[in-house]
């Protein structure tokens, strides 16, 4: 049985590029205080970014830029992240709506089965026969869990869920899943 992982889960995902390397994990809201602090807020909100976070890889205008951590800790609706070389808030305030994301190498291993959802896009569904039921374009949340949009090569659309009574295996590195599934039902 596969369980996912939301920690990545924006409130839709759609991407045509997978990165094997990297996770987003949220979003930089404002800034936070004088002393250059900003929020995070993350993809998640039930989730909790555990042990160290040296690194951070922001996301913008199509381009990727490291930078190093001085503080990261955890406040009501997010974290707040002091990054290395940002002094103020008007320096803090450049990195607002980057996206933010962590070395995979970063987070922990995940169990047997397990995967994040935001690696579902791009991935070939098919059904417990291995019959193609199409690739997921994007992910979204419904309220009580996240969803695949699966459209098949004649543009017919399935939303599947993604939940362990239906998500059968996930070979993400394979991309490719399998769900319990009948159109007929």
């Amino acid at each position: 049985m596969s369980s996912s992982r939301s920690s990545s889960r924006p409130t839709h995902s759609k991407r045509d590029d997978y990165d094997p390397d990297t996770l987003a994990i949220g979003i930089f809201g404002r800034p936070h205080g004088v002393a250059g602090e900003i929020s995070l807020r993350p993809y998640n909100a039930h989730g909790r970014i555990s042990g160290p976070i040296d690194q951070l890889i922001l996301s913008r205008d199509g381009k990727r830029e490291v930078r190093q951590v001085r503080a990261f800790r955890p406040v009501l609706g997010g974290y707040l992240v002091q990054i290395a070389g940002v002094g103020d808030r008007t320096a803090a305030s450049t990195l607002t709506h980057a996206e933010v994301r962590v070395a995979r190498s970063a987070l922990p291993s995940l169990g047997p089965g397990e995967y994040y959802v935001e690696d579902v896009v791009g991935c070939a569904i098919e059904d417990e026969a291995g019959s193609a039921l199409g690739l997921a374009r994007e992910i979204f949340w419904n309220g009580a869990h996240d969803v695949a949009s699966v459209v098949d090569g004649d543009g017919r659309e399935r939303l599947i869920p993604l939940v362990p009574q239906v998500v059968l295996t996930a070979d993400v590195a394979g991309r490719r899943l399998r769900v319990r599934w009948d159109d007929d039902a």
